[in-house]
């Protein structure tokens, strides 16, 4: 099995260590270097790093077009392995492969099919999600299923955190998944049930409307984080609220004192943060950032700016 491995994001290096370890991966694909913060030098993807690490050759294109088909051609490979890519494959990149083309999606698919199943699991409070690998098919994240795992969701998890956690667990599920195909056990299963779909997030994801539940706020904030973060507006100013304190099943519990407008922000708590009122209750909020300013804890924030308890938010 000679293994071409096309990934870009820091999600997808342990399954390139973990599937280098155990099988011939001829060759690396992956997106162009990108300019840095304030376009300084070009910043290479986290998958060409390790793959160098590795001793690895590393293939990159703007466009998988005749060229990109030409070079991966060269290294002969059988088998595709796909992991957040980031580009779509054209039948004719396809066929260069004569064994199998697997994708690791982080979804119990057919749930979250698209381009967002991390941010997806949190903005739905799904309570359980998976990662699957599938067989490349002409209609995205359809094709049929080789292996799955499944794990369960606690309500407080980050974009960021559930990255690292599925990075983590996809690993060992593709040196499985390539095992079973190099010794001829492979049973691939058609997906059942209803798909859902994700769509790409973008800025205008992030605006926060307080007259929301609070669960929804809750969910919201933390799929925002790292990016592109969850932002309202305070006196004048661009207020990013980049943390939320408990579990989903907890945001809500604190009724908002009556007449208050949602918004507001009306009261401050050592453990919990600031309280914001929402449509259905409060809010808490543990880390706040003013644009151009660094991230503060709530409380340290509040210290700084002491007209916020009380004031409106948005």
């Amino acid at each position: 099995m000679r293994i071409l491995f096309a990934g870009t994001p820091a999600i997808a290096v342990p399954t390139l260590s973990a599937v280098a370890r155990h099988f011939r991966v001829a060759a690396v694909l992956t997106n162009t270097d990108k300019p840095g913060p304030r376009g300084r030098a070009l910043v290479p993807p986290p998958i060409k790093e390790e793959a160098l690490r590795l001793g690895l050759d590393v293939l990159q294109f703007d466009r998988l077009g005749k060229d990109a088909r030409e070079a991966v051609a060269r290294y002969e490979c059988d088998t595709l392995l796909c992991f957040a890519y980031g580009r779509i494959f054209g039948p004719k990149f396809l066929s260069l492969f004569g064994g199998e083309r697997l994708n690791i999606h982080p979804s119990l698919l057919p749930a979250l099919r698209g381009p967002s199943p991390i941010q997806g699991a949190i903005l739905s409070g799904l309570t359980q999600s998976g990662v699957s690998i599938q067989r490349l098919a002409a209609e995205m994240d359809s094709g049929d299923l080789l292996a799955t795992v499944t794990f369960d969701l606690e309500g407080d998890e980050t974009t960021a955190s559930l990255t690292e956690r599925v990075g983590q667990i996809s690993a060992p599920l593709a040196v499985e998944a390539l095992s079973l195909i190099e010794e001829g056990r492979a049973v691939f299963t058609p997906q059942t049930g209803a798909a859902t779909y994700t769509a790409l997030i973008n800025a205008s994801m992030a605006n926060l409307d307080f007259n929301q539940r609070a669960k929804q706020l809750h969910a919201q904030i933390r799929a925002m984080v790292p990016w592109p973060k969850a932002e309202t507006t305070f006196a004048g100013q661009r207020l990013f609220i980049t943390g939320v304190y408990g579990s989903m099943a907890e945001a809500g519990a604190d009724p908002v004192p009556a007449g208050t407008s949602v918004g507001t922000v009306v009261s401050k708590d050592k453990g919990k943060g600031i309280g914001i009122a929402t449509a259905d209750g409060i809010l808490w909020v543990t880390t706040l950032q003013l644009e151009k300013r660094k991230e503060l804890d709530a409380l340290s924030f509040l210290n700084g700016n002491r007209h916020l308890l009380g004031s409106r938010l948005g």
